[in-house]
Order: C-alpha cells, then sequence, then structure tokens
C-alpha cells in the first residue's frame, strides 16, 4: 500500500489535485493507496510559513515539530510518494524527507513538476531536486513527466518509462475518498481536458515541459464533471489546461455534451482568442455555465504578440471582448509590460486596451506583470538580452530596454487599471513591493552578459518580509 501526500505551498482552499488523480490510476492497477492532502493541513494551520516553503527565509521550530507529528501515521506503509508540485515546494519536501527518512523503511518515489527547476532564479531551488534527494539518501525514486502509468509500474517491479503518454483519451477518474469536502472552503475539483499547448508563446516554458499537445474527447470530460457532482457534490471545476480550447472540436463537444447533460457545476478555465469562433460557440460558453476565463491576452499591441507567437489580431481580441461581456462571463486578463520588443507606442496600445474593456469593468479583472526571463522558454535562449536575469536588458528600435523602464510602465499601466475602473489583481502590492525592491538590485548588478547565475537567497530577504506583510494585511 503506497500514501500518498501533498507537499506545500499550493493553495490550500480546494484539494491538491494530482494525488487524488493517482489514486484512480491506482485504483485501476488494483493497488491500495490512501491520501494525505498535507499541502491543506498545513498551509491552514500555518499560512505565515508560505515565506519559508518558498524561499526557506523565517523557519520555525514548530514547523519540524507538526512535520514529526504528520509523520507518525505513515510508518506501516511500504511506499511513500510525495508530489512535489513546483520549485516552492523544494524546501518543505527536503525538510520533510529529513526528518522521515530515518522513522520508516518505505521506498519514497517523487513526482512533480518540483523536481526540476523551471522558472526560478533563487539559489535555495534545485534545477536537478529529484537526483539531489536520491543522491543524498532521502528518496528512492523520481518520476519525471507522467505519472499515470509511471506509478503503477514501479510499485509492480515493472519497467516504467517517463515522458508522455501518446494519448490521454480514458483518464482514469480521480478518488476523493479519502478527504471530507466540508474541510475546503468549496467544493472544487481540478479537471484535466488537455496537456500541453498549441502555441509557442517565447516567454513560456511549457512547450519544453509538455512538448506535445494532446487532449480528451469534450464528451467524456462533461461525464468526469458529472461524476463528481455525483459521488462528491463538486459544484464547481476549474480546468488545469494551459488552453481549455486548445483543440476546438473538443472543446465545443465539451460544451454541448455539458450542456445536454446539465448539472449544477459552474466553471472557469485558461482561454485563448482565436479566429474562427462563432455565435454559436459564445453561446454554448454561457449555456454550460462557463462563470469566468482566465486570457492571456500579454499586450494590447498586435506587433508585440506577434513576436510573442500569440496569433491573434487586434480585431479578434476585441471581438472576443465584447462576445464574453454581452454574455456577462467574467474575464481575468493576464499581461505583461516590459517585452523586449515592445515601443511607446506598443505600451498604449496596452492602455488602449484597458480602456476599451471598462465598458465591461464589472467583469474584467486585470493581473499586470513585468516580463520575466524564464529557463526553458525561447526568451531565455532565442532572445539577445544581457545583465542577470532578474533585471534584464534589451536594446530594441528605440534604445535600451532597461528594468527601470519597464517597472516605469509596470506602475502606469496598473494606475490606469484603476483609473478605468476595472478589477485590480488581488496581490498588487505584495507585487508591488518585490517589483520595487529589485529597482535597487538594478544598480548593484553588472549588466554583462549573465544566464546562468541564481539569485542568492539573502537578496530575497526584503522582497519576501514584504510579502509576509501583504498577506497578513490581506
Amino acid at each position: 500500500m503506497i500514501a500518498l501526500l501533498s507537499v506545500p505551498s499550493q493553495l490550500p482552499h480546494m484539494p491538491t489535485a494530482s494525488i487524488f488523480f493517482l489514486k484512480g490510476c491506482l485504483d485501476e492497477e488494483g493497488i491500495d493507496s490512501k491520501c494525505y492532502d498535507m499541502n491543506h493541513v498545513f498551509m491552514n494551520q500555518y499560512p505565515d510559513a508560505l515565506i519559508w516553503c518558498e524561499f526557506g527565509l523565517h523557519y520555525k521550530e514548530e514547523y519540524g515539530e507538526w512535520i514529526r507529528e504528520y509523520c507518525n501515521q505513515l510508518l506501516d506503509y511500504e511506499w511513500i510518494g510525495l508530489s512535489v508540485f513546483t520549485y516552492n515546494s523544494q524546501v518543505f519536501t527536503r525538510k520533510f524527507l529529513e526528518i522521515l527518512r530515518p522513522l520508516t523503511n518505505a521506498k519514497i518515489v517523487l513526482g512533480g513538476m518540483g523536481l526540476t527547476n523551471s522558472g526560478s532564479d533563487v539559489d535555495v531551488h534545485s534545477f536537478n531536486f529529484g537526483q539531489d534527494m536520491i543522491d543524498d539518501g532521502l528518496a528512492d525514486y523520481q518520476i519525471k513527466g507522467e505519472g499515470d502509468l509511471s506509478l503503477p509500474a514501479l510499485i509492480k517491479d515493472e519497467d516504467y518509462k517517463e515522458g508522455q503518454r501518446a494519448s490521454i483519451a480514458g483518464l482514469a477518474i480521480p478518488n476523493y475518498d479519502d478527504i471530507n469536502f466540508d474541510d475546503y472552503e468549496s467544493k472544487v475539483v481540478t479537471i484535466t481536458g488537455s496537456r500541453g499547448c498549441i502555441r509557442f508563446c517565447t516567454f513560456c516554458d511549457v512547450n519544453s515541459i509538455w512538448p506535445k499537445y494532446r487532449y480528451r474527447p469534450g464528451k467524456e470530460i462533461a461525464i468526469e464533471i458529472a461524476e463528481m457532482h455525483r459521488r462528491y457534490g463538486v459544484n464547481h471545476v476549474t480546468f488545469s489546461d494551459s488552453l481549455v480550447n486548445g483543440s476546438m472540436k473538443a472543446f465545443r463537444e465539451f460544451c454541448s455534451a455539458l450542456i445536454e447533460i446539465d448539472v449544477p457545476v459552474t466553471w472557469d478555465a485558461m482561454f485563448i482568442f482565436r479566429s474562427g469562433m462563432t455565435q454559436k460557440d459564445w453561446d454554448m460558453i454561457k449555456d454550460s455555465k462557463c462563470t469566468a476565463l482566465y486570457i492571456g491576452i500579454e499586450s494590447g499591441s498586435e506587433a508585440v504578440r506577434t513576436h510573442m507567437k500569440k496569433h491573434f489580431t487586434n480585431k479578434c481580441m476585441y471581438d472576443s471582448i465584447e462576445q464574453l461581456g454581452e454574455r456577462g462571463i467574467n474575464m481575468t486578463f493576464l499581461m505583461m509590460v516590459g517585452y523586449p520588443t515592445e515601443t511607446d507606442e506598443d505600451f498604449l496600445d496596452t492602455l488602449k486596451l484597458y480602456h476599451f474593456a471598462s465598458k465591461y469593468k464589472k467583469l474584467v479583472e486585470v493581473r499586470t506583470q513585468i516580463v520575466m526571463i524564464v529557463r526553458g522558454a525561447p526568451l531565455y535562449t532565442d532572445v539577445d538580452w544581457y545583465g542577470h536575469a532578474e533585471v534584464w536588458r534589451y536594446v530594441n528600435e528605440e534604445g535600451e530596454l532597461t528594468y527601470s523602464e519597464r517597472y516605469k510602465r509596470w506602475k502606469e499601466a496598473t494606475e490606469a487599471v484603476d483609473a478605468f475602473g476595472l478589477k485590480q489583481d488581488r496581490r498588487i502590492h505584495q507585487l508591488g513591493e518585490v517589483l520595487k525592491l529589485r529597482l535597487t538590485k538594478e544598480e548593484a548588478y553588472e549588466h554583462d552578459n549573465i544566464k546562468d547565475v541564481q539569485i542568492p537567497v539573502e537578496q530575497t530577504l526584503h522582497a519576501t518580509d514584504s510579502l509576509i506583510l501583504s498577506n497578513n494585511q490581506s
């Protein structure tokens, strides 16, 4: 029998999806398992531990005492599996394993994207975390990629392959029998309709993680949603997909099937604007009980989006906003400022977009970030940026684009969100403190070609202190 554990830090208001999906996979292979949503329990008890989990700072002895007590219920298992969701789970995972390993002879297996470090330049995070844990004697196995087939094969002492499965049709139904949904804020679960992405955006590393895009039949997804409602009273689902409408064929089938099944379950998802959407498509989104869509617009400039390889025009963008707004569907614009090729005129296009969206201000939230150079993304390797990855510089047609200029645009953009009456990112204050701190770092760094240097964790101290303040204020 195997214990499946979720590792902090993740949002604790809903069940951590991975372990319950894996339990469904193991059920199909006749392997007994029990899920422990450790993330939910720990983060609700110690919300201020976020800063330790993510950066290794402000550790308290009571965290270790809690882990020791929690480990007591795991000592009789033959296998223990930890889902290390992102690099922000590495600090907790190491501490947990240092305490657990001397207490048990169980075989310990690690999985999840946190086994590598995608996107963090803080040196407390490892780019080979899974192997580090094995080399340190704290774990026995790691599974990179999809554990759907690999974990059951490993437990049965069969050959297991890492990487992607050819098809994700017929995925196992998640099993949430080990938890009580009344312990959570709401009855919400995560659904997977696809893996990978049809886009190859220059700033994104998804395609280095999922090289091939695969999707499930739309009717299969609708049936799973209905089953989650029947078994557990689930009333809302959120999608893990990079794009819920990556395959329009599957998306239309999903909306149509969900309308036909007509269960009292609403949904939200990541969404991409696409040409060729019909009035019927927009109607089906509404009629299938969609409440919100998160849209990676990134920039109001068509020229910038073209360089990003977003592949939708301004006409498509504005028409799509109109269609969603007329149907009362909430929209979250995911925006970036300071893209390497962004000029002053391009930036003004983003402000024009915010002004246009103000006609639907009760429906539109805007989350604005400064463009980051992420390992594994094309920008990291294919663009001639220079300086430190945290405060990179680039020379475009208007001259040198510095972090100071990007920060200035971010301030102006977020002020425009308020001026136009749109909903502001609720994390705006903590984000602002972190971004402002980088202005001082820009002066400290030498801006030569440094593409592989991680940031010493002590340099994040003030930034992470500001996160604590903001979390307490909220």
